[in-house]
């Protein structure tokens, strides 16, 4: 699971759709909702070949949302099948799906959203490493009591979780990127992701700092249309036939 030190130059993220079952204002993704489909097992396995060759060691299934995929649970058995470190992110509106992944992903990353909040697993349902992704924006939490009462009701359910501030990507975005409690928290330490941004530690979770961003590092990606990024993260889509 990710933490401040992770590297993602061994990474290739498997966009295996860009249709998702929410409509959020702050999605990273919205800019390629227009592109539909997904991706088929000759594509997804012609992917895994070519990142195997390149040395890449962890495989990410995101979108979109993965589960929206009809052979998502065979995208992930071939991941590992190939020996590769396997990750999901997912919206967990699908539970009986996620559960089907249980012990075949490595680690299964939650976005928490309002409409899944009620709804959140107990990690020791389950056998893959459960890690709850956490939006930070203007209006979530309205002070350090709120943000605090949170970890505290959430940490018991699912002890890896992560926090992320907004790059200012959509409007919606930039309106409500700055959280005006967030600076007064007493922070343990700051570490520098290999994605150029600064990642603070509270009470022992990670705030990936990326309105903060100094530089932004692509690595490896897949989507429907073909090879995104390389695993240099250089931008070679238009340069494909």
């Amino acid at each position: 699971m990710w933490t401040p030190e992770t590297k993602t130059d061994k990474n290739l993220t498997l966009w295996v759709t860009h249709e998702c079952n929410l409509n959020c204002v702050f999605c990273r993704d919205s800019e390629n909702k227009p592109t539909k489909g997904f991706m088929t097992m000759e594509e997804v396995e012609n992917s895994l070949i070519h990142a195997k060759e390149k040395g890449i060691t962890t495989v990410l299934i995101g979108g979109g949302e993965p589960t929206l995929h009809p052979n998502v649970i065979e995208i992930a058995k071939m991941c590992k099948s190939m020996g590769f470190f396997t990750v999901i992110t997912t919206n967990y509106t699908k539970p009986e799906i996620i559960k089907a992944l249980d012990g075949i992903c490595d680690t299964i990353n939650i976005s928490l959203y309002p409409e899944n909040q009620d709804i959140i697993p107990n990690q020791k349902d389950f056998k893959s490493n459960l890690y709850l992704k956490v939006l930070l924006y203007k209006g979530r939490f309205k002070t350090k009591e709120d943000f605090d009462a949170f970890i505290d009701k959430y940490q018991q359910l699912i002890p890896h979780m992560g926090f992320c501030c907004m790059r200012g990507h959509t409007k919606w975005c930039e309106e409500h990127k700055e959280i005006e409690w967030l600076d007064s928290l007493p922070i343990e330490k700051v570490v520098m992701t290999d994605r150029g941004n600064p990642c603070w530690v509270y009470r022992g979770f990670p705030i990936d700092r990326k309105d903060l961003s100094i530089f932004k590092k692509p690595h490896m990606m897949v989507d429907v249309r073909g090879l995104l990024y390389d695993e240099n993260g250089k931008w070679i889509l238009d340069k494909q036939d």
